[in-house]
């Protein structure tokens, strides 16, 4: 029993009954009472009531003749069929012991909740611990085995269907209310809200939330990032019914633990790509190219950006805006020109422009690429610069 907690009890029923109360541990040693001189001392009819199990009633002739001892009632504290303290009232015995099986039951149900909450933390950890070793996780360590039964014993068939998906917190309550405070109210809506034991979502020692999400082998290629997908939007949205924002990266497919450790570097890194380019969900599969350019260096960045916009200024996001449309969808102009709420000779109007600005020919692929490689590696750059990077 925690001394925290003996203290309490001792000093919330001595002050509720009206009488002097304390609590002792296994050895008989008072860690909690009313008096707080007597903490740290022994309670000698507190190792007869451990020794038996049974309450003892001590007489003011019996307490004359022991040290430090005051006249009263003494009963054992119980966890799971096991005595692991005592709690004993000062007063007249006949007295003291009305309030005896009540102060001994409220003990009992503190102590209760302390073991649940402790085991709680416990079981919160090493579902954390997990989490991180899977995303250690390196086939030459050959220790797949170790990782796999590690897993099982906590409830998790790591060898199943499963995607990654890193969520970040990114809301200014956070740092009113403590990170820690705002990250578990975060896990306890996102626990309720996919409802699923199957699931592996455990918080990391960042800000981050790391969901192991246990869904249905897919049949057909992107199947599973698809249900990811919706399943990412669907929890952002009730996250957001809270005042939580939140940031998510989907990984890939993966039914063996290697996989399922490459799909949380991808979530991870489409995450960090994705919110670079303003997005909230953040699917690996559709950040491929972008990606592979966050590994540019970058004074590499900045020669290709230079290079290529150095006609375009920031005032032209019309064009920009216009471009990187055109570019989801090139071969149907009518569906671009209809997103923008602009006519199709408008889209054709604002590509020429383009061209002439910069010298490129958005309609050849060499061209396009350069220009759109470098519209989004200035983003990254805005991304950096906002973040005090």
């Amino acid at each position: 029993m925690h001394r925290k907690t003996a203290q309490a009890i001792a000093q919330t029923t001595s002050e509720v009954i009206g009488y002097g109360v304390l609590v002792t541990d296994e050895r008989g040693i008072i860690i909690g009472c009313n008096d707080t001189k007597r903490v740290g001392t022994l309670h000698l009819p507190s190792l007869g009531v451990m020794r038996t199990g049974q309450p003892v009633s001590t007489s003011r002739e019996e307490a004359a003749g022991l040290d430090g001892v005051k006249p009263g009632y003494t009963a054992p504290i119980a966890l799971s069929d096991q005595v692991v303290g005592t709690i004993s009232i000062a007063g007249p015995p006949h007295k003291a012991e009305r309030y005896g099986l009540l102060v001994r039951k409220q003990a009992e149900i503190l102590l209760m909740e302390q073991a649940f909450l402790e085991l709680k933390l416990r079981q919160q950890l090493a579902v954390r611990d997990l989490a991180e070793n899977i995303m250690l996780y390196r086939p030459e360590d050959e220790n797949s085995g170790m990782l796999v039964l590690h897993g099982r014993e906590l409830g998790f068939d790591l060898e199943r269907c499963r995607i990654a998906v890193i969520l970040e917190l990114r809301e200014s309550r956070s740092r009113q209310q403590g990170q820690d405070t705002f990250r578990n109210l975060a896990l306890n809506r996102i626990v309720n809200f996919l409802a699923n034991p199957a699931h592996l979502i455990a918080p990391l020692r960042n800000r981050q939330i790391a969901l192991f999400l246990a869904l249905p082998c897919s049949s057909r290629e992107g199947e599973m990032e698809e249900t990811a997908l919706h399943l990412c939007e669907a929890l952002s949205d009730h996250l957001g019914k809270d005042g939580l924002v939140a940031e998510l990266g989907i990984g890939l497919e993966a039914d063996t633990l290697p996989l399922l450790t490459q799909s949380a570097h991808l979530a991870r890194e489409a995450l960090s790509t994705g919110r670079a380019l303003g997005m909230r969900i953040c699917p690996a599969r559709a950040l491929n190219a972008e990606m592979l350019l966050s590994y540019i260096p970058a004074g590499r960045k900045r020669q290709h950006i230079e290079r290529v916009l150095h006609s375009l200024e920031d005032s032209d996001s019309e064009l920009t805006d216009t471009f990187l449309a055109w570019c989801r969808n090139p071969f149907a102009p009518a569906e671009v020109a209809r997103s923008l709420s602009i006519h199709r000779n408008t889209l054709q109007y604002r590509l020429k422009k383009l061209r002439n600005l910069l010298g490129l020919d958005p309609w050849n692929f060499h061209d396009c690429f350069a220009i759109w490689s470098a519209l989004i590696l200035k983003k990254f750059g805005r991304h950096a610069r906002s973040d005090g990077v």
